[in-house]
């Protein structure tokens, strides 16, 4: 049902999901090659037990005693962000973890519906659109998506190089504290991105099967035309019930990604300065950073907003029907109805039910870490103003 491509970038998320115990339950392909959802076993709980545990235990490794030690120690401003960045770390843990085993059931029961509309829905889209459009769509999906995995890991691996320089290569036990968080951040972020890479695939599908449609109008077109506005129903109900159930859990991501971005800033306006020393393999490995994770930002804006669109743009596909004299009072009527339904009922990816976002979003949340960035550093003008004052007057 899937392009091969598709199938395993989604299984590259699955696995990394699957190992830190971020599934409700496991899914297993069956002979006939069709994805099933497995019942919750007894294996799994215990081994997402111990994840989940593991994870709590690593708290006490998140301040060390010598937290504030190396080249942070006489600059409160990295201080108080490294506390910040800490703490942020801690929420995302326990808002990710608690839905997992406070709300596996709904989870399971999201999945559960989601293959079931799949199954029910795919036919009927094969049919109206054909394979080969079908098949160049999911290419193009899976396009998205591997750009979006490669920016992850290489965003992942350069965090790994910096974090080891910064500690001096000393702390080992900080080190694999902070790598396994970093890994489990990436898994959050991919999954995130594989269930909005789904439900855009089954509304660009819908979209696709409306252009068909719109080529053949007849008797035969305006069952089909019911039945693809049905399954677009469906889907927006679907797609809303997810955003709902993952709204706390992506508040928290994105608010980590904000503060993440303004550290990594700002700790290269510190390295920028010479305030702080590096070598040019350092400078390198921190340029890629700060443009991978800029990139990621944009690369997952996007994809929220391409989701959006691809629901919200049928409407404006089922208004050129209308202007067909081929179709009967009646079908106009008909027609007028499902159009009305589906422009009204618009599909919006809102934070916590009051930040939509879009690319208006997007530019805000842009300007609003450069704003952050840029208050900093006059933080850091006034803190060397005051150390040389304080330098003049020792002397005097």
């Amino acid at each position: 049902m899937l392009h091969n491509k598709l199938v395993q970038l989604l299984n590259i998320s699955y696995y990394h999901m699957l190992i830190y115990g971020l599934m409700p339950t496991t899914l297993r392909n069956s002979k006939s090659s069709r994805l099933r959802i497995c019942k919750v076993s007894y294996v799994y709980l215990i081994y997402s037990f111990c994840i989940t545990v593991c994870l709590f235990l690593q708290f006490r490794y998140m301040f060390p005693p010598d937290f504030f030690e190396g080249y942070m120690k006489n600059n409160i401003i990295l201080q108080w962000n490294m506390v910040v960045n800490a703490g942020l770390r801690v929420l995302v843990i326990v808002s990710c973890y608690s839905l997992v085993w406070l709300r596996r059931q709904r989870l399971v029961r999201l999945y559960l519906e989601f293959l079931l509309y799949w199954r029910m829905h795919w036919p009927i889209l094969r049919r109206i659109v054909g394979d080969q459009t079908l098949d160049n769509m999911q290419l193009q999906l899976a396009n998205i998506f591997l750009r979006q995995i490669y920016v992850n890991y290489t965003m992942l691996c350069c965090s790994i190089v910096i974090q080891y320089k910064l500690l001096g290569g000393k702390n080992i036990l900080q080190m694999l504290v902070k790598t396994f968080q970093m890994l489990m951040l990436t898994a959050i972020r991919l999954g995130f991105s594989s269930l909005l890479l789904l439900i855009t695939h089954q509304f660009e599908s819908v979209q696709l099967a409306l252009l068909a449609i719109r080529q053949r109008v007849g008797s035969r077109s305006l069952e089909d035309l019911r039945r693809i506005a049905n399954i677009h129903t469906k889907w927006l109900q679907l797609a809303r019930n997810a955003f709902d159930i993952y709204d706390l859990n992506m508040a928290t991501v994105f608010v980590i990604m904000f503060a993440v971005n303004v550290n990594i800033l700002y700790h290269a306006v510190q390295y920028g300065q010479d305030i702080n020393k590096s070598d040019l393999g350092g400078i390198i490995i921190g340029d890629v950073l700060i443009v991978t994770n800029l990139w990621n930002t944009a690369l997952v804006m996007n994809l929220i907003e391409h989701t959006s669109n691809s629901c919200n743009n049928a409407g404006q596909i089922l208004r050129q029907f209308t202007d067909d004299r081929r179709l009967s009072t009646e079908s106009q009527l008909e027609l007028d109805l499902l159009m009305n339904r589906i422009r009204n009922n618009k599909l919006v990816f809102r934070i916590c039910g009051c930040v939509d976002m879009d690319r208006a979003a997007f530019l805000s949340y842009m300007s609003s870490v450069l704003n952050k960035v840029i208050i900093l550093m006059q933080f850091d003008l006034n803190r060397k103003q005051e150390l040389s004052l304080q330098h003049v007057n020792n002397k005097t």
